[in-house]
């Protein structure tokens, strides 16, 4: 497979994407903390308000934890790649993969009204990413795979990352 063009990158955030941090690491589950890690220091050094931060923990859990399960399912592991974009008034994290193409937009939306009991396991994490960013933006790469732009704005007067996150969910 050819190397990650950058150039998807670049296209889908308008921006270059060989200056930002970026991580890239085998789809495996043994591997999600070490992404989980790269993202918070990443964040963290840069900072981004702490609440800002924790969300963006949930955002990313939320959907690598997706690829490796889903994504790869049927295939052998493959790349799970994550650039980080921190601007004073946004942060941006892409996120990309050669797995099967999934376009989060074809992801039902969740059961809210039944009993929490009646609902079936599964079934919150892309609402809890669209709750969570800003701007979500998909397309398939061009040379296999998937790549997922996540917006954040940030409002570092108020510290809370710019919306009311996890605790005002309803």
């Amino acid at each position: 497979m050819p190397p990650w063009p950058v150039s998807a990158f670049n296209t889908m955030t308008g921006g270059d994407a060989a200056e930002w941090p970026a991580l890239t690491v085998d789809a495996r589950p043994e591997n999600l903390d070490r992404l989980r890690d790269f993202v918070e220091q990443t964040l963290r050094g840069a900072g981004v308000p702490e609440a800002a931060v924790f969300d963006w923990l949930v955002v990313l859990d939320e959907v690598a934890t997706n690829i490796v399960s889903h994504g790869y399912a049927g295939m052998p592991p493959g790349p799970l790649r994550v650039v980080v974009a921190c601007e004073p008034s946004r942060v941006t994290l892409t996120i990309a993969d050669r797995a099967q193409p999934f376009d989060p937009a074809q992801a039902p939306p969740p059961d809210l009204t039944s009993d929490w009991e009646a609902r079936p396991i599964g079934g919150l994490g892309w609402h809890l990413v669209r709750h969570l960013t800003d701007e979500l933006r998909y397309t398939t790469d061009p040379h296999g795979g998937n790549v997922l732009m996540l917006v954040k704005r940030l409002n570092r007067a108020a510290g809370d990352g710019g919306h009311p996150g996890i605790a005002g969910m309803t």
